[in-house]
């Protein structure tokens, strides 16, 4: 790359990230499916940097994640940069030396191009009823999770590997619905007070109880919780009330049970799917809220 202060941009955005979730789901797969060559370091570099480009896009779309250094600076220059980046992430993969190269790149592609149609579904803000929100979580985060993991058992096999890519959309689910959550309390992404369309407030809307109603009264509104409610904690405590969180618990309970399952079809040894269960399904069901 000849522009050195472009360069420099990007380094500083990947510096930021504390974790690299997708590379890590890309070198899981590969090593379970019996992958024992280096390149997967360069597939893993080039899926995470395909991942990182969706984060800042989401971000300077939504409007939100102000503590990120992508949304400190012009966000022409952010969009510019999340492109470059997303750019890179291809070069990356097409310069494999792996037979399967023109597989791996067509799995990007299609992928890539599904995750855009479920955050533009997302962007839309039209979804009225669970089954269309749980397809834009599905398309928006899961096939990010399934490029990452197909993409690592291609690299070992040179085949698509369908089941891995149908419990991807499930643990893409259950990962969005944790976020989601989270995001509740994050003063800077409160998707209920922009009202949004989310598993969450459809849920609140349906004013199933009386806190339920209050809630969609203060949703309506557009305050923020702070406004209504003081603090995070009795914001919490109103949300418990109202069933909400209860209801979000079992819908990713749900989608990990489906995603395990699936796991369980897979043609490898037990062991390797126990260890695949262990990053993908256990660390999932025992993360603990702690807003």
């Amino acid at each position: 790359m000849e522009n050195k202060k472009l360069l420099h941009l990007l380094l500083s955005f990947i510096e930021a990230k504390k974790t690299f979730p997708f590379a890590q789901l890309t070198n899981l797969h590969y090593t379970a499916f019996g992958g024992k060559e280096d390149e997967v370091v360069h597939l893993s570099g080039a899926v995470e940097l395909l991942a990182l480009s969706f984060d800042i896009l989401d971000d300077l779309e939504d409007l939100d994640n102000f503590e990120e250094p992508w949304m400190k600076i012009d966000s022409s220059v952010a969009l510019n940069a999340a492109t470059a980046l997303y750019t890179v992430s291809l070069k990356m993969a097409d310069e494999l030396h792996s037979p399967y190269k023109g597989m791996i790149i067509s799995v990007f592609h299609r992928l890539a191009l599904q995750a855009m149609e479920g955050q533009h579904a997302d962007l839309e803000n039209r979804i009225e009823t669970e089954e269309e929100c749980t397809s834009m979580i599905e398309k928006k985060s899961g096939s990010l999770v399934a490029l990452a993991s197909v993409s690592g058992a291609m690299l070992a096999t040179g085949e698509e590997q369908a089941i891995v890519e149908k419990y991807s959309y499930q643990i893409g689910l259950a990962a969005q619905i944790e976020n989601d959550y989270r995001d509740l309390f994050h003063l800077h992404k409160n998707d209920l007070s922009s009202q949004k369309k989310s598993l969450a407030l459809l849920y609140i809307n349906r004013e199933f109880n009386e806190h339920s109603k209050e809630l969609s009264r203060f949703i309506a509104e557009g305050k923020s919780y702070e406004e209504q409610y003081g603090d995070a904690a009795a914001f919490k405590s109103k949300l418990f009330q109202s069933g909400v969180v209860h209801y979000l618990n079992v819908i990713k309970q749900i989608a990990l049970q489906k995603a395990s399952t699936l796991l369980a079809e897979l043609p490898l040894p037990q062991h390797q799917i126990e260890l695949l269960k262990s990053h993908l399904i256990i660390n999932q069901s025992e993360n603990k809220r702690r807003d």
